[in-house]
Protein backbone atom coordinates (compact mmCIF):
# COMPACT_ATOMS: atom_id res chain seq x y z
CA UNK A 1 0.00 0.00 0.00
CA UNK A 2 3.05 2.20 0.06
CA UNK A 3 3.15 2.46 -3.61
CA UNK A 4 -0.68 3.65 -3.42
CA UNK A 5 0.24 6.18 -0.71
CA UNK A 6 3.31 7.73 -2.76
CA UNK A 7 1.67 7.63 -5.65
CA UNK A 8 -1.17 9.95 -4.68
CA UNK A 9 1.14 12.46 -2.52
CA UNK A 10 3.58 12.64 -5.71
CA UNK A 11 0.43 13.46 -7.51
CA UNK A 12 -1.13 15.40 -5.30
CA UNK A 13 2.73 17.53 -4.78
CA UNK A 14 2.35 18.26 -8.15
CA UNK A 15 -0.89 20.34 -7.37
CA UNK A 16 0.55 22.54 -4.91
CA UNK A 17 3.39 22.89 -7.20
CA UNK A 18 1.08 24.26 -10.19
CA UNK A 19 -0.92 26.39 -7.42
CA UNK A 20 2.48 27.93 -6.30
CA UNK A 21 3.13 29.07 -9.90
CA UNK A 22 -0.23 30.26 -10.67
CA UNK A 23 0.40 32.38 -7.10
CA UNK A 24 3.44 33.31 -7.94
CA UNK A 25 3.09 34.38 -11.28
CA UNK A 26 5.28 32.29 -12.98
CA UNK A 27 2.82 30.47 -15.06
CA UNK A 28 0.32 33.79 -16.35
CA UNK A 29 -3.55 32.69 -15.42
CA UNK A 30 -3.94 33.90 -18.86
CA UNK A 31 -2.85 30.58 -20.17
CA UNK A 32 -4.24 28.27 -17.66
CA UNK A 33 -7.22 27.57 -20.26
CA UNK A 34 -4.39 26.68 -22.68
CA UNK A 35 -2.97 24.27 -20.72
CA UNK A 36 -6.05 22.74 -19.79
CA UNK A 37 -7.53 22.60 -23.39
CA UNK A 38 -3.82 20.67 -23.76
CA UNK A 39 -4.39 18.29 -21.40
CA UNK A 40 -8.61 17.83 -22.11
CA UNK A 41 -8.18 17.42 -26.13
CA UNK A 42 -5.11 16.08 -26.53
CA UNK A 43 -2.66 14.14 -24.03
CA UNK A 44 -5.25 12.55 -22.03
CA UNK A 45 -7.48 11.41 -24.78
CA UNK A 46 -4.22 9.82 -26.19
CA UNK A 47 -3.42 8.24 -22.87
CA UNK A 48 -6.99 6.96 -22.95
CA UNK A 49 -6.56 5.79 -26.29
CA UNK A 50 -3.45 3.93 -25.49
CA UNK A 51 -4.82 2.07 -22.25
CA UNK A 52 -7.20 0.77 -23.92
CA UNK A 53 -4.89 -0.43 -27.28
CA UNK A 54 -2.51 -2.29 -24.48
CA UNK A 55 -5.51 -4.14 -23.36
CA UNK A 56 -5.72 -8.18 -24.22
CA UNK A 57 -8.35 -10.88 -23.63
CA UNK A 58 -12.45 -11.39 -23.38
CA UNK A 59 -12.15 -10.33 -19.78
CA UNK A 60 -11.14 -7.06 -20.23
CA UNK A 61 -14.73 -6.60 -22.11
CA UNK A 62 -16.29 -8.22 -18.70
CA UNK A 63 -14.36 -5.91 -16.30
CA UNK A 64 -15.43 -2.60 -18.75
CA UNK A 65 -19.11 -3.52 -18.12
CA UNK A 66 -18.58 -3.84 -14.80
CA UNK A 67 -17.18 -0.33 -14.13
CA UNK A 68 -19.98 0.90 -16.54
CA UNK A 69 -23.07 -0.48 -14.29
CA UNK A 70 -20.51 0.30 -10.90
CA UNK A 71 -20.16 3.79 -11.98
CA UNK A 72 -24.41 4.17 -12.34
CA UNK A 73 -24.76 2.55 -9.35
CA UNK A 74 -22.10 4.76 -7.47
CA UNK A 75 -23.63 8.01 -8.67
CA UNK A 76 -27.17 6.80 -7.23
CA UNK A 77 -25.78 5.89 -3.91
CA UNK A 78 -23.86 9.50 -4.38
CA UNK A 79 -26.84 11.69 -5.45
CA UNK A 80 -28.88 10.36 -2.44
CA UNK A 81 -26.55 10.76 0.25
CA UNK A 82 -26.00 14.24 -1.06
CA UNK A 83 -29.05 15.17 -0.94
CA UNK A 84 -30.03 14.03 2.80
CA UNK A 85 -27.03 16.13 3.65
CA UNK A 86 -28.25 18.99 2.18
CA UNK A 87 -32.03 18.73 3.51
CA UNK A 88 -30.31 18.15 7.66
CA UNK A 89 -27.61 21.27 6.74
CA UNK A 90 -30.44 23.45 5.20
CA UNK A 91 -28.04 24.53 2.56
CA UNK A 92 -29.60 27.67 1.07
CA UNK A 93 -31.58 27.14 -2.66
CA UNK A 94 -28.75 28.75 -4.77
CA UNK A 95 -26.11 26.25 -3.06
CA UNK A 96 -28.06 23.31 -3.35
CA UNK A 97 -27.17 22.48 -7.03
CA UNK A 98 -23.77 23.36 -6.32
CA UNK A 99 -23.75 20.72 -3.24
CA UNK A 100 -25.40 17.94 -5.49
CA UNK A 101 -23.19 18.32 -7.91
CA UNK A 102 -20.21 18.13 -5.99
CA UNK A 103 -21.53 14.80 -3.90
CA UNK A 104 -22.57 13.25 -7.32
CA UNK A 105 -19.71 13.65 -9.65
CA UNK A 106 -15.75 13.24 -9.00
CA UNK A 107 -13.16 14.56 -10.43
CA UNK A 108 -12.33 10.94 -12.30
CA UNK A 109 -10.96 13.23 -15.60
CA UNK A 110 -8.57 15.37 -14.39
CA UNK A 111 -7.52 13.69 -11.79
CA UNK A 112 -8.96 9.89 -11.72
CA UNK A 113 -7.18 9.01 -14.80
CA UNK A 114 -3.86 9.80 -13.72
CA UNK A 115 -3.97 8.84 -10.84
CA UNK A 116 -5.20 5.24 -11.87
CA UNK A 117 -2.43 5.00 -14.31
CA UNK A 118 0.04 5.81 -11.64
CA UNK A 119 -1.64 3.37 -8.67
CA UNK A 120 -2.78 0.65 -11.32
CA UNK A 121 -1.14 0.89 -14.90
CA UNK A 122 -2.54 1.07 -17.88
CA UNK A 123 -5.62 -1.33 -16.97
CA UNK A 124 -6.79 0.93 -13.91
CA UNK A 125 -6.67 3.81 -16.36
CA UNK A 126 -8.50 1.58 -19.11
CA UNK A 127 -11.41 0.50 -16.50
CA UNK A 128 -11.64 4.94 -14.86
CA UNK A 129 -12.39 5.71 -18.83
CA UNK A 130 -14.67 3.53 -18.90
CA UNK A 131 -16.16 5.24 -15.88
CA UNK A 132 -15.54 8.60 -17.11
CA UNK A 133 -17.61 8.02 -20.23
CA UNK A 134 -20.73 7.54 -17.92
CA UNK A 135 -19.54 10.52 -15.71
CA UNK A 136 -19.51 12.92 -19.01
CA UNK A 137 -22.95 11.96 -19.94
CA UNK A 138 -24.23 12.43 -16.42
CA UNK A 139 -21.95 15.71 -16.46
CA UNK A 140 -23.55 17.52 -19.39
CA UNK A 141 -27.01 16.25 -18.57
CA UNK A 142 -27.68 16.00 -14.93
CA UNK A 143 -24.61 18.14 -13.75
CA UNK A 144 -25.50 20.54 -16.48
CA UNK A 145 -29.28 20.85 -14.33
CA UNK A 146 -28.03 20.73 -11.43
CA UNK A 147 -25.34 23.75 -11.75
CA UNK A 148 -28.69 26.12 -13.27
CA UNK A 149 -30.68 24.99 -10.88
CA UNK A 150 -33.01 27.47 -8.64
CA UNK A 151 -32.09 30.06 -12.00
CA UNK A 152 -33.99 31.34 -14.64
CA UNK A 153 -31.78 29.68 -17.03
CA UNK A 154 -33.33 27.79 -20.28
CA UNK A 155 -30.69 25.92 -21.84
CA UNK A 156 -30.98 23.01 -23.96
CA UNK A 157 -28.68 19.65 -23.34
CA UNK A 158 -26.76 19.39 -26.48
CA UNK A 159 -26.11 15.44 -27.53
CA UNK A 160 -23.02 16.27 -29.31
CA UNK A 161 -21.30 18.13 -26.07
CA UNK A 162 -22.86 14.80 -24.55
CA UNK A 163 -21.08 12.38 -26.60
CA UNK A 164 -18.52 14.04 -28.84
CA UNK A 165 -16.20 14.90 -26.32
CA UNK A 166 -12.59 14.22 -27.10
CA UNK A 167 -12.23 11.04 -24.21
CA UNK A 168 -15.27 9.52 -25.61
CA UNK A 169 -14.32 9.69 -29.08
CA UNK A 170 -10.86 8.05 -27.78
CA UNK A 171 -12.41 5.29 -25.80
CA UNK A 172 -14.28 4.16 -29.12
CA UNK A 173 -11.20 4.58 -31.27
CA UNK A 174 -9.50 2.44 -28.68
CA UNK A 175 -11.88 -0.22 -29.14
CA UNK A 176 -12.13 -0.32 -32.73
CA UNK A 177 -8.35 -1.11 -32.55
CA UNK A 178 -8.58 -3.78 -29.89
CA UNK A 179 -11.51 -5.25 -31.34
CA UNK A 180 -10.50 -5.60 -34.67
CA UNK A 181 -6.66 -6.07 -33.54
CA UNK A 182 -5.27 -3.09 -35.84
CA UNK A 183 -1.90 -2.70 -35.56
CA UNK A 184 -0.04 0.25 -34.61
CA UNK A 185 2.90 1.34 -36.59
CA UNK A 186 6.35 1.72 -34.63
CA UNK A 187 6.69 5.13 -34.92
CA UNK A 188 2.96 6.43 -34.41
CA UNK A 189 3.45 4.11 -31.33
CA UNK A 190 6.17 6.12 -29.94
CA UNK A 191 4.52 9.33 -30.72
CA UNK A 192 1.17 8.30 -28.97
CA UNK A 193 3.53 6.98 -25.86
CA UNK A 194 5.71 10.28 -25.90
CA UNK A 195 2.42 12.38 -25.54
CA UNK A 196 0.96 10.20 -23.25
CA UNK A 197 3.95 10.21 -20.40
CA UNK A 198 3.29 13.54 -19.82
CA UNK A 199 -1.17 13.66 -18.74
CA UNK A 200 -0.19 12.87 -15.52
CA UNK A 201 1.89 15.49 -14.40
CA UNK A 202 0.44 18.33 -16.37
CA UNK A 203 -3.18 17.36 -15.52
CA UNK A 204 -2.12 17.67 -11.79
CA UNK A 205 -0.01 20.82 -12.40
CA UNK A 206 -3.06 22.37 -14.40
CA UNK A 207 -5.43 21.49 -11.52
CA UNK A 208 -2.91 23.55 -9.05
CA UNK A 209 -3.20 26.20 -11.53
CA UNK A 210 -6.78 26.42 -11.97
CA UNK A 211 -7.01 26.62 -8.08
CA UNK A 212 -4.59 29.84 -7.92
CA UNK A 213 -6.98 31.78 -9.09
CA UNK A 214 -8.98 31.17 -5.40
CA UNK A 215 -8.24 33.86 -3.36
CA UNK A 216 -7.82 31.64 0.44
CA UNK A 217 -10.12 34.40 2.26
CA UNK A 218 -13.26 34.00 -0.26
CA UNK A 219 -12.60 29.75 0.08
CA UNK A 220 -12.76 29.67 3.75
CA UNK A 221 -15.28 31.91 4.50
CA UNK A 222 -18.65 30.15 3.77
CA UNK A 223 -18.15 27.71 7.16
CA UNK A 224 -21.35 25.70 6.71
CA UNK A 225 -18.87 24.21 3.13
CA UNK A 226 -16.93 22.47 5.11
CA UNK A 227 -19.28 19.95 5.83
CA UNK A 228 -19.58 19.23 1.92
CA UNK A 229 -15.87 17.28 1.72
CA UNK A 230 -17.11 15.50 4.86
CA UNK A 231 -19.73 14.29 2.97
CA UNK A 232 -17.81 13.66 -0.34
CA UNK A 233 -14.73 12.59 1.06
CA UNK A 234 -15.58 10.43 3.53
CA UNK A 235 -19.37 9.38 4.47
CA UNK A 236 -20.02 8.39 0.75
CA UNK A 237 -16.56 6.20 -0.29
CA UNK A 238 -16.69 4.70 3.32
CA UNK A 239 -20.50 4.00 2.39
CA UNK A 240 -18.82 2.16 -1.05
CA UNK A 241 -16.34 0.46 0.90
CA UNK A 242 -18.71 -0.82 3.29
CA UNK A 243 -20.94 -1.91 0.75
CA UNK A 244 -18.38 -3.88 -0.78
CA UNK A 245 -17.47 -5.35 2.63
CA UNK A 246 -21.39 -6.37 3.55
CA UNK A 247 -22.31 -7.66 0.19
CA UNK A 248 -21.34 -10.43 -1.90
CA UNK A 249 -20.74 -8.53 -4.92
CA UNK A 250 -19.52 -10.48 -7.88
CA UNK A 251 -17.23 -7.82 -8.94
CA UNK A 252 -13.49 -7.95 -10.25
CA UNK A 253 -10.92 -6.96 -7.57
CA UNK A 254 -9.54 -4.35 -10.27
CA UNK A 255 -12.85 -3.16 -11.05
CA UNK A 256 -13.46 -2.65 -7.13
CA UNK A 257 -10.45 -1.19 -6.94
CA UNK A 258 -10.77 1.84 -9.17
CA UNK A 259 -14.58 1.93 -8.42
CA UNK A 260 -13.39 2.91 -4.38
CA UNK A 261 -10.90 5.15 -6.10
CA UNK A 262 -13.24 6.92 -8.01
CA UNK A 263 -15.54 7.40 -4.79
CA UNK A 264 -12.53 8.89 -2.94
CA UNK A 265 -12.07 11.30 -6.08
CA UNK A 266 -12.78 14.94 -4.80
CA UNK A 267 -15.44 17.02 -6.55
CA UNK A 268 -15.29 17.49 -10.15
CA UNK A 269 -13.81 20.67 -11.38
CA UNK A 270 -16.10 21.52 -14.42
CA UNK A 271 -18.65 22.74 -12.37
CA UNK A 272 -16.77 25.87 -11.87
CA UNK A 273 -16.23 26.33 -15.69
CA UNK A 274 -20.22 25.66 -15.80
CA UNK A 275 -21.19 28.08 -13.37
CA UNK A 276 -18.85 30.79 -14.97
CA UNK A 277 -20.61 30.21 -18.50
CA UNK A 278 -24.23 30.47 -17.09
CA UNK A 279 -23.35 33.25 -14.41
CA UNK A 280 -24.42 31.11 -11.46
CA UNK A 281 -23.31 30.23 -8.09
CA UNK A 282 -19.25 31.08 -9.03
CA UNK A 283 -18.15 31.41 -5.31
CA UNK A 284 -19.97 27.92 -4.10
CA UNK A 285 -18.48 26.17 -7.04
CA UNK A 286 -15.08 26.96 -6.54
CA UNK A 287 -15.08 26.57 -2.78
CA UNK A 288 -16.62 23.42 -3.33
CA UNK A 289 -13.60 22.39 -5.74
CA UNK A 290 -11.03 23.68 -3.52
CA UNK A 291 -12.25 22.40 -0.27
CA UNK A 292 -12.47 19.03 -1.76
CA UNK A 293 -9.33 18.78 -3.69
CA UNK A 294 -7.51 20.33 -0.53
CA UNK A 295 -8.76 18.00 1.62
CA UNK A 296 -8.27 14.69 -0.73
CA UNK A 297 -4.83 14.94 -0.30
CA UNK A 298 -5.44 13.27 3.52
CA UNK A 299 -8.38 11.28 2.79
CA UNK A 300 -7.38 9.46 -0.33
CA UNK A 301 -4.33 7.70 0.86
CA UNK A 302 -6.14 6.73 3.76
CA UNK A 303 -9.25 5.27 1.70
CA UNK A 304 -7.51 3.20 -0.50
CA UNK A 305 -5.48 1.71 2.19
CA UNK A 306 -8.30 1.41 4.41
CA UNK A 307 -9.93 -0.33 1.47
CA UNK A 308 -7.28 -2.27 -0.29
Amino acid sequence: MSVVATSVIILFALIFLGFFLGKGKVVKQDSIPDLSNLVLKVTMPVTVFCSIVDQQGESNLSMAWQMIVGVIIFHGIAFVITFVATKLMRVPQNEEGVWLFSGMLTNNGFMGLPLALAVFGTQGMFLMAMGNVISNLIIFSVGLKLITMRYPIKNKISLRQMLLNNINIAVVLGFIFLLLHIPMPAVLDQLLTYLANITSGLSMLVVGLSLSRLAFKDVFSDKKMFVLPVVKLLIIPLVVILLFWMIPIPIDPAVKSVLILTAALPSASVQSMFAEQYGTNTAAASRAVFLTTLFSVVTVPLLMMLAL
